[in-house]
């Protein structure tokens, strides 16, 4: 559609309204293309989210987040800055159930701020989402971090669990 207007005397064919062509794609193949870029870059989502309204609308959903790695991040990079998007980012991570964030948060918890029931409990729950790392980590801290025989034991559990599976 098309109106005119009047400027300077002149006649301009002004668009009323126009359709954005990144919405002729589904959401759903939007998510899983942002997806893939976040298990490049974060930098990158939050370059897209930015970019315009419908890559900020897809990049927000709880998918991008649940199955965005940060592998290839160093992880003092999430403790330096805690309120830098970044750490928004692995916030919202732990928060839509991602593993590779609640492990890195469990980490956190347990070594840098000393909550260890806290990073107990979140190395706990990414290893029951099959993160063999989470499960050795919690096992070693449990081996080697508690005078509690009850825990000793359950550590000496989950080693053995871990060893039959044949994972490590």
């Amino acid at each position: 559609m098309a109106e005119s207007s009047q400027k300077d005397g002149k006649k301009e064919n002004v668009s009323v309204q126009h359709k954005c062509p990144l919405n002729l794609l589904p959401r759903e193949i939007w998510s899983r293309i942002i997806t893939m870029v976040t298990l490049n870059s974060i930098e990158d989502l939050f370059n897209m989210q930015a970019m315009c309204k419908v890559f900020l609308g897809v990049a927000s959903l709880d998918a991008v987040y649940k199955h965005a790695t940060m592998s290839y991040k160093p992880l003092v990079y999430f403790l330096i800055y805690l309120d830098r998007p970044e750490r928004r980012f692995l916030d919202r991570c732990v928060e839509v159930g991602n593993v590779d964030a609640i492990l890195w948060q469990g980490f956190m918890e347990y070594f840098q701020f000393d909550c260890r029931d806290k990073g107990m409990e979140l190395l706990s729950r990414a290893s029951t989402e099959d993160s063999v790392e989470a499960g050795y980590l919690c096992v070693m801290c449990l081996l080697c971090g508690h005078e509690d025989k009850d825990e000793v034991q359950r550590g000496v559990q989950m080693i053995e669990v871990i060893h039959t599976s044949g994972q490590v």
